[in-house]
C-alpha cells in the first residue's frame, strides 16, 4: 500500500533529524499532494466504521470493506472501494445490491447519513452535493493555508469507485463518480 511508503518515508525524515543538533521543522515539509494523501488516507480509516454499524438492519450487511486511494498525473484523486457483502447472511437472503447501495456507502462514510429514507429507500435532502462539499471541507481540507477557491477545485478532482461484491459474483455491482455527485452511476 502507498501509505506505508509514504509512512517510511516521513518515519525516515523524522528519525534523521531527530539526531541533528538543532531541529528546523520548516525544513523537513511534506508536500501538499502527500498531506492531502495522508489526511483522506487517515479519514476514510476512521470513518469506513460507520458501514458496519447496524449492518442487516438499517443498512447491507458487510463482511469486508477495503479502499485505495492514488493521485494521478492531472492531479485527480480517486478512491476505490471494494466491500464485501456478508456471505453467510446474502447466500440465504436474497437481496442483491443495487446502485442506492454505492451511494449510500459513500454517503454514510463521508456525512455519516444513508441519504435515503429508511422505511421507503427513496432519496431524501439529508445528503447532496452542498452537504458532501462541507463534509470534506470541515473533514479533510481544513488546512488553513488553502483558500476557498482551491478547495473547491480539489474537491471537483476527487473520484471514487465503489464495488459491491456479492457472494454469487454475477449480482456483483460497481459505479463510479466525482465524490460530490448526488447519485453515483
Amino acid at each position: 500500500m502507498k501509505f506505508r511508503k509514504y509512512f517510511f518515508i516521513l518515519f525516515f525524515i523524522l528519525f534523521k533529524s531527530a539526531y541533528a543538533s538543532t531541529i528546523n521543522l520548516e525544513k523537513n515539509s511534506i508536500s501538499l499532494k502527500d498531506f492531502l494523501f495522508l489526511k483522506l488516507d487517515l479519514f476514510l480509516q476512521q470513518n469506513i466504521v460507520n458501514m458496519f454499524r447496524g449492518g442487516g438492519i438499517t443498512n447491507v450487511k458487510y463482511q469486508s470493506i477495503d479502499y485505495d486511494l492514488n493521485i494521478d498525473k492531472q492531479d485527480n484523486i480517486i478512491i476505490k472501494m471494494n466491500a464485501v457483502m456478508d456471505k453467510k447472511r446474502y447466500k440465504a437472503k436474497k437481496y442483491y445490491p443495487k446502485l442506492r447501495d454505492c451511494t449510500q456507502m459513500r454517503n454514510k462514510i463521508f456525512t455519516d447519513n444513508f441519504g435515503y429514507s429508511f422505511f421507503t429507500q427513496k432519496k431524501n435532502n439529508l445528503v447532496n452535493e452542498v452537504s458532501l462539499t462541507e463534509a470534506i471541507n470541515e473533514k479533510i481540507l481544513n488546512i488553513s493555508s488553502i483558500d476557498e477557491g482551491f478547495k473547491l477545485k480539489i474537491i471537483d478532482r476527487m473520484q471514487i469507485q465503489i464495488e459491491i461484491i456479492h457472494p454469487l459474483t454475477s449480482k456483483s455491482i460497481s459505479c463510479s463518480g466525482k465524490l460530490i455527485d448526488s447519485e453515483l452511476k
